[in-house]
């Protein structure tokens, strides 16, 4: 049984198509379903190593297609192992993280703090555009996720805070406005005082 999964998991990696700009296109559904079949008869302990060893032995091309496909397969098997599934892809192929981290928080949004955390673990130059990829899927959490990012890959808090708050120094860009109101709430003289000693003799600002 286990050399027949095992031929039959090559002649499915060897037949995947050219990768396309969404991974979801770039397979079938007799492809999507095979993958599943894999993962579906992997012992649960096993998932994380299974799925790295499907991605791994996939083109570089079709990579991403699979890793997608191969964590939404663990994910729905066993929701509990969307981390270390997420991790152990993208060690497999580092390029995936954004793809990846997005189709697993949307599967598994209970979690979703936890899995851009493993994703930028296991691919640190890429933190911030797997946060930009899980934002686009929960716009809400963005704040939280890159928190969360920036405590486990201090590198990346720079290009974090730029993106979430629009600049990476606290102050720049913000704009202020002038008023002609003192704190107290009396309004500021409209012609400025007179400069003491601006003429000879009498100071004009006294009576």
């Amino acid at each position: 049984m286990k050399k027949t999964n095992q031929f039959a998991l090559a002649a499915l990696l060897t037949g995947l198509t050219c990768f396309a700009t969404s991974p979801a296109q770039a397979l079938t559904e007799k492809e999507v379903s095979a993958i599943n079949k894999t993962i579906k008869e992997a012992p649960a302990a096993d998932l994380p190593v299974k799925a790295a060893e499907m991605v791994t032995q996939s083109a570089k091309k079709e990579k991403e297609a699979v890793a997608v496909a191969v964590v939404r397969a663990a994910i729905a098997k066993k929701p509990a192992s969307a981390v270390s599934v997420v991790s152990s892809v993208i060690k497999a192929a580092p390029f995936t993280a954004p793809a990846v981290a997005a189709a697993a928080a949307k599967l598994a949004p209970d979690q979703v703090e936890a899995i851009a955390v493993a994703a930028a673990l296991a691919a640190p130059e890429l933190a911030d555009k797997i946060v930009a990829a899980i934002a686009d899927v929960y716009p809400k959490a963005e704040e939280r996720v890159a928190k969360a990012v920036m405590l486990a890959v201090p590198q990346a808090q720079a290009k974090l805070r730029q993106r979430t708050s629009g600049s990476s120094q606290a102050g720049i860009g913000e704009t202020y406005s002038v008023t002609g109101t003192r704190v107290d709430g009396s309004v500021f003289p409209a012609t400025p005082p007179a400069a003491y000693g601006s003429t000879a003799g009498r100071d004009p600002t006294r009576p």
